[in-house]
């Protein structure tokens, strides 16, 4: 059960690095399975695109806030935010599986959506179009544009007033 001040965010370090791939490995080694591929063959193929990944994000969004999310002083998973435009990018949310369905996703994104809203700002984002957070984040007021391969494009304008129920 989540309580006040279980989840905090700091900044990644360069010594994340292999806490970032491990959870970018348990975020789609799943999705690789059907690929028939040993365990050594995989954990390359994923860590070679996860440094991808990483570099593709701090290329496109330089002024993003990369951050690792702490669960009682745990590593728990990443929050990588840009808030640097007329609307908040969010690159990504990911958690390690034990701490998946607890809560802290949401209390993540309440946060952001919480922050955006007092600043009058809308948030943007891009799901897999099999990723069960779509349904969390229409609940959380997000339209879905048009799908652009797997992904769809998400948008969620400020609640009125600078108060959201997230």
């Amino acid at each position: 059960m989540k309580g006040p001040g279980r989840v905090a965010l700091r900044p990644c370090l360069p010594s994340d690095g292999e806490f970032l791939f491990q959870v970018f490995y348990h975020t789609r080694a799943e999705e690789f399975a059907p690929a028939g591929w040993d365990h050594a063959r995989l954990t390359g193929f994923l860590r070679d695109q996860s440094a991808l990944q990483e570099r593709h994000y701090h290329a496109t969004y330089p002024d993003a806030a990369f951050e690792v999310v702490e669960v009682d002083g745990v590593p728990a998973g990443r929050q990588y935010l840009d808030r640097a435009g007329p609307v908040f990018q969010l690159i990504d949310i990911a958690l390690l599986s034990p701490f998946r369905g607890q809560g802290f996703g949401s209390e993540l994104l309440g946060r952001i959506l919480r922050e955006a809203d007092g600043l009058g700002r809308a948030v943007a984002l891009h799901v897999e179009l099999d990723n069960p957070a779509r349904r969390l984040y229409r609940r959380l007021g997000f339209q879905e544009g048009a799908a652009q391969g797997i992904h769809l494009p998400m948008r969620r304008e400020p609640a009125p007033g600078g108060t959201s129920h997230a």
